[in-house]
């Protein structure tokens, strides 16, 4: 691939980012709403109903143009949705580059792997932002994802980065089956783990400590990171809604009676892992060295 050949590509992921962060905004505006198909009717105005053209349905140039209001009504458009599509660009063009400039393996796995990470990246924010506003997981991406990450460890075992379990009695010939084994096994710790953390959680503090939805989304990431990712990605969110905490308390001066949802935060952990895995694992391992050193 040319240099040229790859400017383009990086750009074309980038458009193509705008183009999937527009649907994104339709998913996120309609998922939690059970009556609304995301395929029909056409995008509206929520306040005056009308229809939606085509020629105000430009990510990001559109909501500029029309000065973020409805073209009829001048009601205003929630910057969210240039936030969803700018974000949405911004990593499928980082997805793209990590493939152009960082990646060493074939062609097609280099395709495979912005497609996969690409995907992640779409369903990391769509559950992000409808879990900050409705505090749900919708299953329509956390089943579906399970089902789709095993797929996927069937066709493409080279995804777990070279974690597929071993086969010392010879009875997983195949890297294929050890694939679906591998996005099985990650699927269970993470929903498992979760779910440990939600009935202690419980009998603990005498409420619910965590959601039917961030178990079934644990087992959507874990069954594409495989039980070491899903067991780093449960780590780093635990990370970051306790440096959450910390940050609100320093500036708030209190924590108590706050309420946060814990799947961004899990989220954040899984885009970690999707775009900087190696590298966490390389700090875990240097880590581990200083120690024994120490």
């Amino acid at each position: 691939m040319t240099p040229s050949h790859q400017l383009i590509f990086a750009i074309f992921a980038a458009v193509f980012g705008l183009l999937a962060g527009s649907f994104l905004n339709v998913c996120i505006f309609r998922l939690p709403r059970n009556c609304m198909s995301i395929v029909r009717p056409r995008s509206r105005c929520v306040r005056c109903l009308n229809l939606i053209a085509w020629y105000d349905n430009f990510p990001v140039v559109s909501y500029l143009v029309l000065g973020g209001r409805c073209r009829h009504c001048r009601e205003r458009i929630s910057p969210r949705y240039v936030l969803v599509e700018l974000l949405t660009a911004a990593i499928f063009a980082y997805a793209a580059y990590i493939q152009i400039y960082r990646s060493t393996g074939l062609g097609t796995e280099r395709a495979v792997w912005f497609a996969v990470q690409s995907y992640l990246a779409a369903a990391l924010i769509v559950c992000t932002f409808i879990d900050l506003e409705f505090r749900i997981l919708p299953d329509e991406i956390t089943i579906s994802g399970i089902v789709l990450g095993l797929a996927c460890g069937a066709a493409f075992p080279f995804l777990y980065r070279g974690d597929l379990p071993t086969d010392p009695w010879g009875i997983l010939r195949s890297d294929h089956v050890r694939g679906v084994v591998a996005g099985l096994l990650g699927g269970v710790v993470g929903a498992g783990m979760t779910y440990l953390v939600r009935v202690v959680g419980t009998w603990v503090y005498k409420k619910e400590a965590m959601g039917l939805g961030d178990v079934k989304f644990m087992g959507f990431l874990g069954a594409f990171l495989g039980w070491k990712g899903s067991f780093m990605t449960f780590l780093l969110g635990c990370l970051a809604g306790a440096l959450f905490g910390i940050g609100h308390l320093l500036v708030r001066g209190r924590i108590r009676g706050v309420q946060v949802p814990f799947g961004p935060f899990l989220a954040a952990g899984a885009m970690t892992m999707i775009f900087f895995g190696p590298d966490v694992y390389q700090l875990l391992s240097a880590y581990r060295e200083w120690f024994r050193g120490g």
